[in-house]
């Protein structure tokens, strides 16, 4: 694999007299190898999905090398890794406080499996991931809004439903240029309402630019398809100055992470992040009328999670939610404002 030192032998010259010998100069040995340049990967942006949970999988600071897993080198340098069909199963929870009778309390579990489809044979794989997910509502208190018309004052089911597809893919198409394509089908709603607005169809599509190692750029847009919200703008930055430290400065959701600490082939990372959460439903009200609502709010979080060679990873997160705001689009009842309030979050990954 590496040039190696070739010694040609010694060359006699004679003559008739007197003999002169004149020895042949030996071709030099290398003995350091030639160096040779391997492509840096390609690091993996976090999958953009702000009408759900945060992304299922934390991105790696950097995929395993060709030699550490099995997998196809592409003949630009790509290593296309290989997969299995179940990728992944997880579990998630949030809780958010009430904060009083003018709050809201929002109690949510989800549970999806992923799944892999090798569609291309020299490309990333296709994700395929059915979920179904649970909102245990606590509030509004329609005493409260005593002020309201009665008609008018707000409330909502004790649960609301989301049934889920979604697939995902993260095409490569130079060593420097790839793309975060997204696309869910959902229904969300108590299961009492269903129409066509309880169909949506939230979705990304970012394209990707590698500058280095250690600078990634990316810019697109994520569809949340709610009622009041519809598109978003994403983008920005990643920053891997070193393999401790990740900074995902990206709209809409930030994270400074760092590794904090390594226990045999687990590392626990902290960090901090920010997230536009909410989401949107169909709805019977109290009174039997048919509605639908968005709900929104801003999130920062303290985290950690686990990451390295155990396929069973997790992650904890206390937060502040503010500038939160219920509204309704199907009758004449007025939007409100819960007070902030604080959340907590986890989940496990298998």
């Amino acid at each position: 694999m590496f040039p190696s030192g070739v010694n040609d032998p010694a060359g006699t010259l004679v003559t008739p007299a007197p003999p002169i010998t004149s020895p042949a100069y030996p071709a030099p040995t290398f003995t350091t190898p030639a160096p040779t340049y391997t492509p840096p990967p390609i690091p993996t942006l976090p999958s953009f999905d702000p009408y759900a949970a945060p992304a299922a999988q934390p991105a790696p600071f950097f995929p395993q090398s060709a030699a550490a897993q099995p997998g196809v080198m592409r003949s630009d340098g790509i290593f296309i890794p290989s997969v299995r069909f179940l990728e992944q199963i997880r579990f998630e929870g949030e809780w958010i406080a009430r904060n009083g009778l003018g709050g809201l309390g929002i109690t949510s579990m989800d549970l999806n499996a992923s799944f892999t489809l090798p569609i291309f044979a020299r490309q990333p794989p296709f994700y395929v991931t059915p979920g179904f997910g649970v909102h245990f509502w606590d509030g509004p208190d329609t005493g409260f809004y005593s002020w309201f018309p009665p008609q008018s004052r707000p409330d909502l089911p004790p649960r609301t439903f989301d049934a889920y597809l979604d697939i995902a893919w993260r095409p490569v198409i130079t060593p420097w240029l790839s793309g975060d394509l997204g696309f869910r089908v959902g229904v969300y709603s108590d299961f009492n309402y269903v129409n066509n607005d309880s169909i949506r169809l939230p979705s990304r599509g970012l394209g990707i630019v590698t500058l280095n190692p250690r600078w990634q750029v990316a810019a697109g847009a994520v569809y949340l398809d709610r009622f009041g919200v519809k598109i978003l703008p994403a983008g920005g930055a990643i920053w891997t100055p070193r393999p401790d430290v990740r900074w995902e400065i990206l709209f809409p959701r930030p994270k400074l992470a760092q590794r904090v600490y390594t226990l045999r082939s687990t590392d626990l990372w902290g960090y901090v992040a920010g997230e536009y959460g909410g989401g949107a439903w169909t709805i019977e009200r109290v009174n039997g009328a048919h509605d639908s609502f968005d709900y929104n709010d801003f999130r920062v979080l303290l985290g950690m999670e686990t990451r390295g060679a155990s396929r069973m990873r997790g992650w904890f997160e206390v937060g502040f939610v503010w500038n939160r705001s219920l509204q309704y689009y199907r009758t004449q009842t007025p939007g409100i404002g819960p007070y902030d309030t604080v959340m907590l979050r986890g989940g496990l990954i298998y």
